[in-house]
């Protein structure tokens, strides 16, 4: 039987280059990715974070961001073509604006795909990181 590994195309860093937090199920350190800024103030950046060991989602609060990281504005918008019947068509338009932590523009893309919450179906699907369409590079 033949092995597949599916390689990362992406120029993302990979999960252990964010942070290294304590899993509560695993008890131990394990990598964890980074999602959406959920607050940012003051006290520092508030992201929801995501262990990539079990998938647990929390909270993490962080003074200041790693050297090299900055907050990234992303939109998405998703809308429908003509190329399925009616009766099969998603909704007409979607959209979500949130802010990730990255190194670069196509980081923040990658992330984005992970963070966003909208239910994509056939939609032409397009990404503004800092009101700018971003081009995923990967491909």
């Amino acid at each position: 039987m033949a092995h597949t590994r599916i390689l990362s195309t992406g120029v993302g860093h990979t999960p252990k280059g964010f942070l290294s937090l304590h899993c509560t199920s695993e008890q131990q350190a394990t990598p964890h990715s980074s999602g959406r800024v959920i607050a940012k103030g003051e006290s520092g950046i508030s992201l929801q974070v995501k262990c990539r060991s079990c998938g647990a989602d929390s909270v993490y609060q962080m003074e200041q961001l790693p050297q090299g990281y900055q907050v990234y504005q992303v939109r998405i918008t998703g809308e429908d073509g003509p190329h399925l019947p009616k009766e099969l068509r998603p909704l007409p338009y979607l959209e979500e604006s949130f802010s990730v932590v990255a190194v670069s523009a196509q980081d923040a893309h990658e992330r984005a795909e992970f963070a966003h919450s909208l239910r994509l179906a056939g939609h032409l699907t397009q990404y503004y990181i800092d009101g700018t369409l971003h081009l995923d590079e990967r491909f």
